[in-house]
């Protein structure tokens, strides 16, 4: 009898997860002068149309890697529900910037100037900013809202999770970040320069929105957990939300149960998942 069950569950975890295939890829990256890697996770019965789908950018956090979404969340067994092209890039310790600093550093134009147009030619996405959403956490969530408001023109949703708005200009009370840790305030260092420069300005989420034209920007969703701990990320995330309300740009926000930790940002892709998943629906 046990063998009996066991056999069973090996069956049903196989026709769940075949619907959805993950694919590992590369490109080489003009702006970083090296090969990267990242995941694609291609929809059910990709191999067998001809069909377009939108496309999904899910950037990770400071100190992960490209595997870090399929690896530490269910994303795999979320997306079987929907019709996304689904890219993990590579975006070591960045901060999805061009460092004014490194060379062949320029992360912010990997992701816009590489990355989407390899996508874009090899994958069958649909090609237009309607279709193509961008969602970070924490350093990726910084990210998500940066390209959301400096590319607008490149993107419909921008999901920001835990985002770590406080760069660049944390960098002038560096002594919290040190105490939180001494290499991250170190690589923030090398992407943004310091002391402060023009760079600051060009990669300031906050200096970008007072600049942007509130009918181009893309739709926000902003959350937080109520225990995350670190350095000033609740206050931040409210902080956008409050900037974005005056500003008249369409989001929404939620601090909910949750700490800084993947527990919280499993729970909150498959959310916006469906959130996406019900904006794109009244496109069609």
């Amino acid at each position: 009898m046990k063998t009996f069950k066991l056999v069973i569950f090996f069956f049903i975890v196989h026709v769940t997860f075949a619907q959805v295939k993950v694919v590992e890829d590369s490109l080489f990256s003009p702006s970083l002068n090296a090969t990267m890697k990242f995941y694609a996770i291609l929809p059910d019965g990709y191999s067998q149309s001809q069909e377009r789908y939108p496309a999904i950018y899910l950037l990770h956090g400071y100190g992960g890697n490209y595997t870090n979404w399929v690896r530490l969340t269910e994303i795999v067994r979320y997306a079987k529900k929907y019709k996304f092209i689904i890219i993990t890039p590579e975006g070591k310790n960045s901060w999805y910037t061009n460092s004014p600093v490194l060379q062949n550093a320029n992360y912010e134009d990997y992701i816009i100037k590489d990355v989407i147009p390899f996508v874009d030619k090899k994958y069958r996405t649909i090609q237009s900013k309607f279709f193509r959403a961008v969602v970070g956490l924490s350093m990726g969530g910084y990210g998500a809202a940066k390209f959301g408001v400096k590319y607008a023109g490149k993107f419909f949703f921008a999901g920001c999770l835990s985002p770590a708005l406080h760069v660049p200009a944390s960098l002038e009370d560096s002594t919290i970040l040190i105490r939180r840790s001494k290499e991250l305030a170190e690589s923030i260092k090398q992407m943004f320069g310091f002391p402060r420069n023009a760079q600051w300005n060009d990669n300031s989420v906050y200096a970008l929105l007072d600049k942007a034209s509130s009918t181009s920007l893309p739709y926000f969703y902003l959350s937080v957990g109520s225990q995350d701990g670190f350095v000033d990320i609740i206050e931040q995330t409210h902080f956008l939300a409050t900037v974005l309300r005056k500003k008249g740009v369409a989001f929404e926000m939620h601090e909910t149960a949750g700490g800084h930790d993947w527990k919280f940002w499993d729970k909150e892709i498959e959310i916006v998942l469906q959130r996406i998943a019900d904006i794109l629906s009244k496109k069609r």
